[in-house]
């Protein structure tokens, strides 16, 4: 494989679809936000872990670390 084919193209989006998935993204965290204050989480937890699970699911692709240690 050449290096040209290992590089994916990066797409550019247009302003309007950058706003308009950043709205969506906005949205959905509020409403997991909302049905976990539902649940009896309080808001500033629930935020944080809303927030997590975004970061998690964005960073999905990256391999995880392995901790260091004996293994036992």
């Amino acid at each position: 494989m050449s290096t040209e084919e290992q590089k994916s193209p990066v797409e550019h989006m247009t302003f309007a679809e950058r706003y308009h998935q950043e709205k969506l993204v906005k949205k959905a965290k509020k409403k997991a936000r909302k049905e976990l204050e539902n649940k009896g989480v309080p808001k500033g937890l629930a935020s944080k872990m809303v927030n997590q699970s975004v970061r998690n699911i964005v960073n999905d692709n990256k391999p995880q670390k392995r901790s260091t240690g004996r293994g036992r």
